[in-house]
């Protein structure tokens, strides 16, 4: 195995200085200047989605081998009108 030449004395340390001012330019830079912003997409119109958009949704889930696969939500809503069951014996 080929030993590396390290640098040693003054010339490590000024390296370890010149490295620290570059990345404090760079931070100071970087955090000083923020992106250009970037305009919102307009908002789409909701609609339902079909039967076969839905399923689209899980196309790769293949790709997650053993995870157990996901069921997809009835066609029709679920009625919103339930009544609660009765209670139960107390105690």
């Amino acid at each position: 195995m080929e030993h590396t030449r390290m640098l040693h004395g003054p010339a490590r340390a000024w390296s370890i200085v010149l490295m620290s001012l570059l990345c404090g330019v760079l931070s100071a830079i970087l955090l000083h200047h923020p992106p250009p912003s970037v305009p919102k997409p307009p908002p789409r119109p909701e609609r339902p989605l079909s039967s076969e958009e839905r399923r689209s949704m899980y196309r790769m889930w293949p790709m997650f081998q053993g995870w157990p696969l996901p069921q997809l939500p009835p066609d029709t809503p679920a009625p919103e009108n339930r009544t609660p069951p009765p209670p139960g014996p107390s105690r």
